[in-house]
């Protein structure tokens, strides 16, 4: 049995049923509990959206890869699915470190949650619950998204069960944003005005598209560096990520970071391997290449990021 397997087995074994049984889906739904099943189960056990959200965080924390810390945190979001809709899905995230790599590429458990519900669709994040006081980095990283004023942070307390709501203003006061730079919308702000790209040199393969497309996606306002990645799994199965910034800078994710956790939120059950790795971008005053080429090589020595240049048409 696969060792995830055996873990998600012990874990759900302390729920009750049916919410054992909802939860058995997020593994092989890309780490995402559905609209209706939060509905049904919420209206099943009487739970607040909130309390779903902290009893998920059991589950999301088998997602953590902690080689360095062995310490795992865990993170469920709750994400609209369409402007105007009060619809929501939940979407779990957990920290992801790299063995031989700088505590710098470190993905935190907030940012994996946020990256999971944008990168599936997601057009609003209203709050976000977490199993360990978010660090001033993803409070940081939070902020940068639009609307992030009425953001609820809910964190677990030591008590079965327990939690604390505080809006993220609280725990950010005074705060640098977007707007200390004049960038008037934030991360997830409807997109108008998407950059129109095309490759330097063409290309007819799929994996370069689907790049090419997720750099078009990216939300770059400070350098307009757009770029996106692709990785392809043995099982043929692909991972897209965006690069995405941050007013503070250093919160910000290569978009081969993104691709990871998305890959992450879909191997949960799995133990495929990295068969190829692409990186597209438009390079600006930055470039994404020796930034991707180090993190591939701590994940998968063997395989070489395949790199293409787009420029705007």
């Amino acid at each position: 049995m696969n060792n995830h397997q055996a873990q998600l087995d012990q874990v759900l074994k302390k729920y009750p049923s049916p919410l054992r049984e909802y939860l058995k889906s997020v593994p092989h739904n890309s780490g995402k509990l559905d609209s209706e099943h939060c509905k049904s189960v919420m209206e099943k056990q009487g739970f607040s959206v909130e309390d779903l959200m902290v009893r998920m965080l059991p589950v999301a924390q088998l997602y953590a890869r902690v080689p360095i810390s062995n310490f795992k945190v865990g993170a469920v979001a709750k994400a609209r699915l369409s402007e105007g809709s009060e619809e929501f899905a939940l979407f779990v995230g957990a920290n992801i470190e790299f063995a031989g790599l700088a505590l710098t590429q470190t993905i935190h458990a907030e940012q994996a949650a946020v990256m999971n519900a944008w990168l599936q669709g997601a057009v609003q994040i209203d709050a976000v619950a977490v199993s360990a006081v978010p660090c001033g980095r993803c409070r940081q990283f939070l902020y940068e998204l639009e609307k992030s004023s009425t953001l609820d942070v809910i964190v677990q307390k030591p008590e079965v069960n327990e939690f604390s709501i505080t809006q993220l203003s609280d725990l950010l006061p005074e705060a640098f944003g977007p707007s200390d730079i004049d960038v008037k919308a934030g991360l997830m702000a409807p997109s108008e005005h998407l950059p129109d790209l095309s490759l330097k040199t063409y290309s007819d393969d799929p994996l370069v598209i689907e790049a090419l497309s997720a750099a078009g996606h990216s939300y770059a306002p400070y350098t307009h560096n757009f770029a996106g990645s692709v990785i392809q799994m043995s099982d043929a199965k692909i991972h897209a990520g965006r690069y995405t910034e941050n007013a503070a800078f250093n919160p910000s994710l290569s978009p081969l970071h993104t691709a990871i956790i998305r890959m992450n939120a879909d191997n949960l059950l799995w133990s495929n391997s990295i068969t190829r790795a692409l990186l597209v971008e438009k390079p600006t005053t930055i470039s994404q290449l020796g930034l991707c080429e180090m993190l591939l090589g701590s994940l998968a020595p063997d395989i070489r990021l395949e790199y293409y240049e787009a420029e705007d048409t």
